[in-house]
């Protein structure tokens, strides 16, 4: 992923009088394609700054309302020390956190089956359990939380259609397996959703320990199932092992996880990967539906589904 732009000197000087930031501050890699991170002090405390490109502003203004929800919760996150939206230094609202300590779980490339990814995941569960459990009304006076939306099927299916990544007939069963799903196994009422949790978005220690969800800028309401997707087929077995230690889901949980992983999987053999993406698994088309594949074997109840006999 290539760099985003530095910060100048000044920018850099004016922050640090602005929020009372010590030292030198040190650019900290982007593991993102929105925001600049420096590593700085303030106040006896390890904190980073994060300044987002002008224009991409809108995670910056959910985090402010997110963010803060979860920490509230108990949920392993850094706490938000500063939001700033008057925009006086760069035209971008501008945050400062608490600093958590690791880093992020796609740094260290460990291979499947790893101990440490899975611990990693399974704590994720966990967390993802506390944060639904534990946010239930966030003040959100400016409207910035979303209501996540089920799967667009029709897009979909015009999609790989069109592009011919699939022939009709089976562009056609699975969204329809998709939809029949969704009936058969309605969703409990909305929870509030990290909604982004991926390897990217996970702090972890050298032994997979979990420090912290950060990113909160697709926060929302939402499946608590849909919670468990984002990281993709390999991941989400753990991730819902670790959820069911620390709390239950509904009948139709799993069900819903092969709707949304199979979802994905299908919007996914359409996307056209940017030159800087091609070394991640969730921009190869094929990939998804090939660990969805993969992983179908440790759930018996989706037998009938993907056998066509739903």
């Amino acid at each position: 992923m290539p760099a985003l732009p530095d910060l100048t000197p000044a920018d850099l000087a004016a922050f640090s009088q602005k929020y009372g930031l010590k030292g030198t501050l040190e650019r900290l890699p982007s593991v993102g394609i929105v925001n600049r991170v420096y590593r700085a002090a303030r106040n006896d405390r390890e904190v980073v700054l994060r300044v987002p490109l002008p224009g991409d502003d809108r995670d910056a203004l959910t985090e402010s309302v997110a963010a803060p929800a979860a920490y509230r919760a108990g949920v392993r996150t850094p706490e938000l020390l500063v939001f700033d939206d008057d925009r006086g230094v760069v035209a971008a609202p501008v945050t400062v956190y608490a600093f958590a300590p690791g880093r992020s779980l796609e740094g260290y490339g460990w291979a499947e089956g790893d101990p440490r990814l899975l611990r990693a995941y399974r704590e994720a569960g966990r967390e993802l359990a506390r944060l639904h459990a534990g946010v239930r009304e966030v003040p959100d006076p400016h409207s910035r939380l979303q209501t996540i939306a089920p799967p667009n099927l029709v897009r979909t299916l015009t999609r790989v259609t069109e592009g011919k990544k699939l022939g009709l007939a089976d562009a056609t069963w699975a969204t329809e397996t998709v939809s029949r799903l969704l009936e058969a196994a309605l969703p409990p009422p909305p929870v509030f959703l990290h909604n982004d949790l991926h390897a990217g978005n996970l702090m972890v220690t050298e032994d997979g320990a979990v420090t912290a969800l950060i990113d909160w800028g697709d926060a929302g309401w939402g499946d608590p199932v849909l919670d468990l997707t984002y990281a993709g087929p390999l991941a989400a077995p753990e991730l819902l092992r670790g959820y069911r230690q620390e709390a239950k889901l509904d009948d139709g949980a799993t069900l819903r996880l092969l709707a949304y992983l199979l979802s994905d999987a299908g919007r996914r053999l359409a996307y056209v990967p940017e030159a800087h993406e091609t070394d991640l698994w969730y921009t190869r088309p094929g990939t998804a539906l090939m660990q969805l594949l993969r992983v179908s074997v440790q759930f018996p109840e989706w037998r009938e589904w993907l056998g066509g006999q739903g």
